[in-house]
């Protein structure tokens, strides 16, 4: 494969993909570091195989372009409009510290309830104790 071929590639794999700008910046990064390691006296063959496949490195650069540099099916920008959040997804780690704050609360009111209850019932005898001696008089 030549440079060309792969860069060719690249740029197919990204269009539709991402926008314009993400393409060219990404192409021409492609394209220097290339130029930069056959400078050195690397062989161009060792090179493409180090980078690898340009569709991998397509799919790579679109699962991590910024939302509003992704496009979807139909061309149109994958961000968010507006105040619309009803597709939000929350990350693992926001999950992670809802469960363990739910866990938290939890421990902490039973921690609560079980320290309270023994004071509870020795207030309910006394109590009782006090009504059946007044009945008693």
């Amino acid at each position: 494969m030549t440079k060309e071929e792969f860069l060719s590639e690249l740029r197919s794999s990204l269009s539709g993909s991402v926008s314009a700008e993400v393409i060219n910046e990404n192409i021409n990064y492609y394209e220097n570091f290339i130029n930069t390691q056959t400078r050195k006296g690397m062989d161009l063959d060792e090179v493409l195989e180090e980078l690898g496949s340009p569709r991998l490195l397509a799919k790579t650069i679109i699962d991590t372009a910024p939302a509003g540099e992704r496009r979807t099916v139909d061309g149109s920008s994958d961000e968010p409009s507006g105040s619309d959040h009803s597709d939000f997804i929350m990350p693992w780690w926001m999950i992670i510290i809802a469960v363990f704050a739910v866990i938290l609360v939890i421990f902490l009111l039973f921690t609560f309830v079980s320290a309270i209850i023994p004071v509870l019932i020795v207030l309910a005898i006394v109590f009782l104790v006090i009504k059946v001696l007044g009945k008693g008089r």
